[in-house]
């Protein structure tokens, strides 16, 4: 059975700035590219799921899609609330959400299912390196933030790491070849690429402050050799023979569901 538990956190993020760390703005900005992409992507990730669902050869990857997609439905729904208030400072950026939907949408029509669960393992394989470097510099990047905004980050990152694998499980009991994936890399990371580039060319559009930051300013803070080593498990998560499940977590992976539990309002567990 799953141990996957979702967890509906009643986030506000009404009047929240663009720029909500003006301590590092640049970071600020990539966390509202993520939360732009995440929409298309968590949707898609649930369209994927469901047509899996109808292949498991088991009842316990059945209960595995099922709790996987209810996580990603909860991340969705927080993160629109997110771009609501973004979309009601900048309107324009009602298009971008648009076509970040549509984007995935249309992925979704022209390839096939063993297509999108390799996209789907693929990219979420990637996030306990890239979210977990992030975590472990939080000081440096979300410190001084909006500590509601700081708060959904964290809760959305801690929980991709608790799941971190779900999607490689069911990718296995589905597709049965380890190298599908592999051969899938390039045209998956080709696509979050140029939709990560345009939704910074639409943030250039319509948000005069987010200027002079583009693709990849977000990290710079982390220390290069951290970097080096997210950027070498980025690449190692891409390996036929990686297991997501065994992916090393951050210490603060533990501290946030301990302080869940205890029943702190994780809304504003963030506030430095």
């Amino acid at each position: 059975m799953t141990n996957l538990v979702v967890r509906q956190i009643p986030f506000d993020f009404e009047g929240a700035e663009f720029i909500w760390n003006p301590s590092n703005p640049a970071f600020a900005v990539m966390m509202n590219a993520i939360t732009f992409q995440s929409i298309g992507f968590e949707k898609y990730i649930c369209k994927t799921m469901n047509a899996a669902e109808k292949l498991a050869r088991d009842s316990a990857i059945t209960e595995e899609i099922r709790a996987f997609n209810a996580q990603e439905m909860v991340h969705s729904q927080a993160h629109r609330k997110h771009a609501k208030a973004l979309i009601e400072a900048y309107p324009g950026l009602k298009d971008l959400l648009d076509f970040c939907i549509a984007d995935y949408d249309r992925l979704y029509e022209e390839r096939d299912l063993r297509y999108h669960l390799s996209y789907c393992a693929n990219i979420e394989a990637t996030f306990t390196p890239l979210f977990g470097s992030i975590i472990e510099h939080r000081d440096v990047l979300f410190a001084g933030g909006d500590p509601r905004i700081s708060s959904l980050f964290l809760w959305h990152f801690v929980e991709e790491m608790e799941h971190r694998a779900s999607a490689h499980l069911i990718y296995d009991n589905i597709v049965r070849n380890p190298f599908t994936r592999l051969f899938k890399m390039r045209s998956v990371f080709g696509h979050t690429r140029k939709l990560a580039a345009k939704v910074y060319e639409a943030f250039h559009e319509h948000v005069p402050e987010s200027r002079p930051y583009g693709l990849g300013d977000g990290v710079k803070a982390i220390p290069k050799p951290a970097l080096k080593k997210m950027r070498n498990g980025i690449i190692g998560s891409q390996m036929p023979w990686h297991r997501p499940g065994s992916a090393q977590v951050p210490a603060y992976y533990g501290e946030w569901f301990a302080r869940y539990e205890s029943g702190e309002d994780m809304r504003t567990a963030y506030a430095a």
